[in-house]
């Protein structure tokens, strides 16, 4: 069947009716759409200025210069805390070997074993080893590979000997290094804990420790004014030292033992009883006043006195960590630097 030409004209203006249609049709689509969208942006954006204008610092140009002055201010302070703690930190020799490092510290030892003290006139007593008896006293070399930590840890051991020693401590009984303390255990879930499992596996690879930390188990006597002296030296020595734990206890009771040991104050006791039975019985008593005289002597002469001077030492437990910043190695490596390239130009 032909179609007129009046149908095929009516037809192609309803096609193209139809295709214009649909092009309005998604104009309109889009353009509310976008409408929609942009209404979201302006909603989202007004609540996030509405939450800064209700925040304690308002954005604004003064709140910006407060912001910069405190961040310099902490900056500083940051500065000058690291360097005051940095202050004893030790440079460590990568030249030392392992016989030489050997020879040096039975040198040392030999040293502190001569600081004067009360364990038969010495701060320690014969064949003390200050925690490396196979150093020491032994015939063993130290590995090369734990020579920094070895002797970063000599250099700790013979400032704390040489601390003690010089607050009055009695006698350093024992000395070595100790596992760090353990920090306690957060506990978190699944997911923050990979969480942070990958955080600390970017920054271990990106960053290194701020600090490196030594835990020593200290033992000595000393009396409670050496020991309050010591613990104050450790506070303010110029190498960063923590006192984690410490414990004190008197090795024995001097009123105890001389009460046990006194057989005059027994028989004093003893007769004591006696005159009451025989007051009791109603025999004959001697007079007061001598009765009273008599008491005293016995009690000067049987009685018990305590002299706190002689009294025995404290037994002082403690462990302590010393924190080493890295400043040391920092600022001498220039300095090593420097001197490779004048080597090398004295010998271009």
């Amino acid at each position: 069947m032909k179609m007129s030409k009046n149908q095929i004209v009516m037809a192609s203006i309803g096609g193209v009716a139809l295709v214009a249609a649909a092009a309005v049709g998604y104009l309109a689509f889009d353009a509310y759409s976008a409408k929609g969208e942009a209404q979201e942006e302006c909603e989202g954006a007004s609540s996030a200025i509405q939450r800064m204008l209700r925040a304690d610092v308002s954005p604004d140009k003064d709140s910006e210069l407060a912001y910069r002055k405190n961040r310099d201010t902490l900056s500083g302070w940051s500065e000058a805390a690291l360097a005051a703690a940095s202050a004893g930190d030790r440079a460590i020799s990568s030249d030392v070997n392992e016989a030489a490092f050997k020879q040096r510290l039975v040198d040392e030892a030999r040293a502190l074993s001569e600081l004067e003290g009360g364990a038969n006139g010495k701060i320690v007593k014969p064949d003390f080893t200050f925690g490396f008896p196979d150093f020491v006293t032994g015939d063993k070399l130290p590995a090369k590979d734990r020579l920094p930590q070895l002797q970063r840890q000599w250099g700790d051991i013979k400032t704390l000997v040489e601390t003690l020693q010089s607050c009055g401590v009695e006698e350093v009984v024992a000395i070595s290094a100790a596992a760090p303390l353990a920090k306690p255990k957060v506990e978190e879930d699944d997911r923050q804990a990979k969480k942070n499992r990958k955080k600390k596996k970017q920054s271990a690879e990106e960053e290194k420790p701020m600090y490196t930390v030594e835990t020593y188990s200290v033992d000595f006597r000393a009396k409670p004014a050496a020991l309050v002296k010591a613990v104050n030296a450790l506070a303010t020595s110029v190498r960063f030292v923590v006192v984690d734990s410490m414990s004190f206890a008197r090795e024995g009771d001097m009123i105890a033992a001389a009460i046990a040991d006194d057989p005059k104050a027994s028989a004093g006791q003893q007769q004591h009883s006696t005159r009451r039975v025989r007051r009791r019985r109603g025999q004959s008593e001697p007079d007061e006043a001598a009765e009273t005289e008599s008491a005293e002597e016995q009690a000067k002469k049987s009685g018990t006195v305590a002299d706190p001077a002689k009294e025995s030492p404290f037994l002082v437990k403690m462990s302590v960590s010393t924190y080493d910043f890295g400043s040391a190695e920092k600022a001498a490596a220039p300095a090593a630097d420097d001197g490779d390239s004048e080597k090398k130009e004295d010998e271009e």
